[in-house]
């Protein structure tokens, strides 16, 4: 009997304490995450003995998984990456039971750099769009700097600019400056705008075919009038315009005659004394020339080898010169190759160059919208010519010349007979040398020989500004 009371009992006690209701527990660690601007994945542990869940406070920033469970569970948070220019914070909250235990997320702004990053660049006169790189990692806003400067574009990896075409005639400076949302910067662009499509340099004389060819059967070795051409060449790896190139022609001759005359001219430290003027049409990108390429600008675009076997094949060239000449000496245009713009010319009939090697040439390009009127009127080479001769002291005015300055010039070439050499007609600072397809003046064999620039061992155009050293002389012409 006392057995079956003492179980019983016990039965009673066992019964009584799982009655008892349990205390529910609810912790979570760590209560805090840090994370960098990178974002990333994280964990925290939820230890409890019952059921949890989570809420978040709806930021969109973040994630949270799982969001429920039952005892002790591990929960990861993972942010995204973050680009703005202050800390983010989040708070999650986490209920089992009535128990409530928090969780707070914050996220660092982007490291800014200690200094922003430095930009510069130069650019052609010429409208076009410009790509520069966003800085990385950050939420950014653009303050540009500059007329005719404005924003095409911007997302994380370029910002996309537009500049209009220079017109000044000078060059122009913008800026662009990229900063944080409060304000740090972070990159600064600046750009110089050319007033011009072509630099110095870039295309150059590449070769002068000014001799010509001697007629067949001929007692006096006449050329042939119009069988002359000039190559001009784009010696650099991109695409250029010729659109608005001048090619002009020395008002002074290099050379003094057989008798001692020459007439001595006034120095031009600044510009070169030219009387004849010729333009390649175009609006500013009409006239491509790819690089290493060239343009032919022909005296007459004419197939001479057609008519004697002898000459060049000029009728595919992409200029020629056209005047209209006069009844005695008529000039001849071929209707399927653009004409030069006529400038000035101090020829009486059609221009064509001199075939002894009297003349120096240059190529320049004036500022935009300058016109053969206005150059005329701002730049003429007043000043008087000088001859001493025979005993005798003569002075006449310079007249129908005129002074293109050195800084419009983008090349220029001497050109002499070496018996007689008297004072190049371009200073040194555009050439310091010359070049020649005669050593004595009238040189019977001077007809089909042309100057044709030097390559290096890599096959790049010798451009030194020293005719003597960059030009082959005596060869024979590309165009035969």
């Amino acid at each position: 009997m006392k057995k079956y009371l003492a179980i019983l009992l016990a039965t009673t006690v066992i019964v009584a304490c799982e009655q008892e209701k349990t205390t529910p527990t609810l912790s979570v660690t760590p209560t805090d995450l840090e994370f960098s601007s990178e974002g990333g994945s994280k964990t925290v542990k939820v230890q409890t003995n019952t059921d949890w869940t989570l809420t978040t406070d709806g930021s969109d920033w973040y994630t949270v998984s799982p969001t429920e469970g039952s005892g002790d569970t591990e929960v990861t948070v993972t942010l995204n990456n973050y680009t703005d220019a202050s800390v983010r914070i989040a708070q999650i909250k986490f209920e089992a039971d009535g128990l409530v235990e928090t969780l707070a997320i914050l996220q660092n702004r982007p490291e800014t750099p200690k200094d922003p990053t430095e930009l510069s660049f130069s650019i052609r006169a010429y409208a076009q769009d410009y790509t520069i790189p966003a800085p990385k990692g950050f939420t950014y806003k653009i303050v540009l700097n500059g007329e005719g400067l404005s924003l095409v574009s911007s997302d994380a990896e370029n910002i996309i600019l537009h500049f209009d075409a220079n017109t000044t005639g000078q060059n122009r400076d913008f800026s662009v400056t990229v900063l944080t949302t409060d304000d740090i910067k972070l990159e600064n662009a600046t750009f110089r705008q050319s007033w011009r499509n072509v630099e110095s340099g870039e295309l150059v004389l590449d070769e002068i075919f000014f001799s010509g060819f001697s007629i067949p059967e001929s007692d006096n070795n006449d050329s042939m009038d119009g069988d002359q051409y000039i190559k001009i060449t784009n010696t650099t790896s991109e695409k250029l315009y010729a659109d608005g190139v001048i090619f002009a022609i020395s008002e002074t001759s290099s050379q003094v005659s057989s008798t001692g005359a020459y007439w001595a001219y006034p120095e031009l430290p600044d510009g070169i004394g030219v009387n004849t003027l010729y333009q390649i049409p175009g609006n500013g990108t009409d006239v491509p020339v790819e690089a290493g390429k060239s343009v032919v600008l022909a005296i007459s675009a004419q197939n001479f080898n057609a008519e004697n076997g002898v000459g060049a094949d000029l009728s595919k060239a992409n200029f020629e010169f056209y005047d209209e000449g006069n009844e005695d000496y008529p000039d001849t245009d071929n209707p399927d190759v653009p004409n030069l713009v006529n400038w000035f010319k101090s020829s009486w009939s059609f221009t064509s160059l001199h075939n002894r090697g009297y003349e120096s040439y240059a190529i320049a390009l004036a500022p935009a919208g300058m016109t053969s009127e206005t150059f005329m009127k701002e730049h003429p080479w007043n000043g008087q010519r000088v001859m001493d001769f025979n005993g005798y002291h003569f002075e006449r005015d310079i007249e129908g010349a005129y002074i293109i300055p050195n800084d419009w010039v983008l090349d220029a070439v001497n050109c002499a007979v070496i018996e007689g050499l008297g004072t190049l007609a371009f200073n040194a600072s555009v050439d310091a040398g010359y070049t020649n397809v005669s050593t004595i003046d009238r040189d019977p064999d001077r007809f089909g020989k042309s100057v044709l620039r030097k390559r290096d061992a890599d096959g790049k155009i010798v451009d030194t500004n020293n005719s003597t050293n960059d030009f082959e002389i005596c060869t024979a012409p590309t165009m035969k």
